[in-house]
């Protein structure tokens, strides 16, 4: 399984810098369309409906696809410490009084805007957070952390991100841990169910002025946000990035596992355009190494960690075979 993942990986890393190589398609400006003003674009969290929509005329590549070729930005964005917005950082992003600002508050579609886990998920969730800011094992560390890839939908609030955009191909390059996730939108098939990677398999199609993508084959390791909040190996993901304006698009991600929640929910943000002014501007490379090993040593006390060192010994110990 890991030399297929490897090969995948590899090949999608030859494709991106086939692209990215490539001339960006010209754009060809289309003076008789409309802003759809589709529905989905009305249900923006996070400050999308304070903003008055500016005229705009979409522009499409010689391809014929939208061109959203460019600089994009989470606002609010950065802070993905609990998705919820129900548990703000005690010790970042203090108010002037000390207190802890509120959480940016990004999930729908439940009553009480919490993601809906299954029994044993909550009780999974509720162990990783009471552990998540003093952790006493490796499995409370934060994925990001330790420099993993983040997966769908964290990366794109988490950091800002390039659109570049080939025909039959849209590539999302992240500033953060460097990652690259390559969308086709040819029509073709997802990869095998066996096949399970940290960004999933994404397929893209265009609804209008709606770019769909589905992803499917998550390893199910990355984490959704710093509190411990996650999804598994069978989840299933929607995303709908719908251009708002010239510098806005609404974006809304449908998560769906069974095993996991007792129901689909959703998950929002908006993108804002940046360094429409700047030429010449590139994303900044980030120090952040996949399998990077330190984060156990800088967060978990030396105390914590000669208590497990003593209980993985004491279970080596026990499963011994008997001497003869």
């Amino acid at each position: 399984m890991r030399r297929v993942e490897f090969y995948v990986s590899r090949g999608f890393a030859l494709a991106a810098v086939l692209l990215l190589s490539a001339s960006a398609l010209p754009a060809q400006q289309d003076a008789g369309a409309n802003d759809p003003k589709p529905a989905a674009a009305q249900a923006v969290r996070n400050g999308a409906g304070k903003k008055q929509a500016k005229p705009w005329t979409p522009v499409y590549l010689s391809d014929g696809e939208p061109n959203w070729q460019g600089f994009w930005h989470a606002r609010p964005g950065g802070d993905t410490y609990d998705i919820t917005g129900h548990k703000p950082r005690p010790d970042f992003n203090l108010q002037g009084d000390g207190a802890p600002k509120p959480g940016i508050h990004r999930v729908s579609g439940t009553p009480d805007g919490s993601i809906p886990y299954q029994t044993w998920a909550a009780a999974h969730y509720q162990d990783t957070f009471e552990n998540i800011d003093s952790p006493t094992k490796p499995q409370y560390v934060d994925t990001q952390a330790h420099c993993l890839p983040d997966g769908p939908v964290r990366g794109l609030i988490h950091s800002g991100f390039e659109i570049v955009q080939s025909p039959g191909y849209i590539v999302l390059l992240s500033e953060q841990a460097d990652e690259q996730v390559i969308i086709p939108t040819d029509g073709r098939p997802h990869v095998d169910g066996n096949i399970q990677l940290w960004e999933g398999d994404r397929r893209g199609h265009w609804e209008g002025n709606t770019l769909v993508v589905d992803i499917t084959n998550v390893k199910g390791k990355s984490r959704l946000d710093m509190t411990g909040n996650f999804y598994g190996p069978g989840t299933h993901f929607v995303e709908r990035f719908t251009r708002v304006d010239e510098d806005t698009i609404a974006y809304e991600a449908t998560v769906t596992d069974p095993a996991v929640y007792t129901q689909p929910w959703k998950v929002s943000a908006r993108f804002v355009r940046e360094h429409v002014d700047d030429p010449i501007y590139e994303l900044w490379e980030d120090a952040c190494h996949e399998g990077e090993r330190s984060a156990d040593r800088l967060v978990i006390s030396p105390e914590a960690a000669k208590v497990n060192a003593e209980a993985a010994a004491e279970a080596q110990e026990a499963n011994k075979p008997p001497e003869k």
